[in-house]
């Protein structure tokens, strides 16, 4: 079966986002802190290694079954309330391509124009699911170059930019870097996210840079997380 978004609205703007930092950097705490995320949105994560437990105050509700995260997401933005959720899907075998894909679809699948509220995407460990450091392929790849249309805002984390695919860097507005442990890290993503690379070498533990598609080329906020990331 093949599950296909409704409602295309070329009215709704991108929001996608992105976090990379080296392993302990704060990714997975500044998806929580920095305000891409609000306890009242509906929120679909692809969390194989079980990182979020709350989000924002909310349960989130696990799933290691697709069929079971798929009712679960369904049937929450089929409501006629529209109220906010947290569901992810954790698969037993963990983080690979071939699970990646198949959330992908459900969350394409999902996605609709007209509804009263986006669905935001969690994507963690996104370097160990994908293949190419090309262009994204598959239902994930829909999700960037499409997903905007129908209400889909994909929020990707990963350690090293080199890792993933180029889509992700060019259809991210929302750019969030935190410590890089390696200086050719740094260098690639100065190059690809417009950021100064002496920015990015010394960045402290848990503190970041963050560009916005309010900001222009050479332009970003600085900051520290509120706590340590566990």
């Amino acid at each position: 079966m093949s599950l296909q978004p409704r409602n295309p609205n070329n009215r709704l703007s991108a929001e996608h986002a992105l976090f990379v930092g080296s392993s302990g950097s704060g990714k997975t705490t500044a998806v929580k802190q920095v305000g891409v995320i609000k306890a009242t949105d509906q929120v679909a994560l692809f969390d194989p290694y079980n990182d979020y437990e709350t989000l924002c105050g909310r349960e989130v509700r696990r799933y290691t079954s697709l069929a079971g995260f798929a009712r679960a997401l369904y049937s929450a933005r089929a409501a006629k309330a529209g109220r906010g959720f947290k569901i992810a899907y954790s698969p037993k075998d963990g983080a690979n391509p071939k699970n990646l894909e198949a959330f992908s679809k459900i969350i394409w699948g999902a996605g609709d124009g007209l509804h009263k509220k986006p669905l935001k995407v969690i994507f963690e460990e996104l370097a160990k699911c994908v293949n190419t450091s090309g262009a994204a392929r598959g239902a994930f790849g829909e999700i960037l170059t499409g997903g905007r249309k129908f209400g889909l805002h994909a929020i990707c984390i990963f350690q090293r930019g080199q890792e993933v695919p180029k889509t992700v860097m060019g259809q991210c507005s929302i750019k969030w870097v935190g410590r890089q442990e390696r200086k050719k890290d740094a260098v690639y993503l100065a190059d690809e996210l417009d950021l100064p690379v002496d920015n990015i070498i010394k960045l402290p533990r848990y503190h970041y840079l963050m560009k916005t598609a309010d900001h222009n080329i050479g332009q970003f906020d600085q900051g520290k997380l509120r706590k340590l990331a566990a």
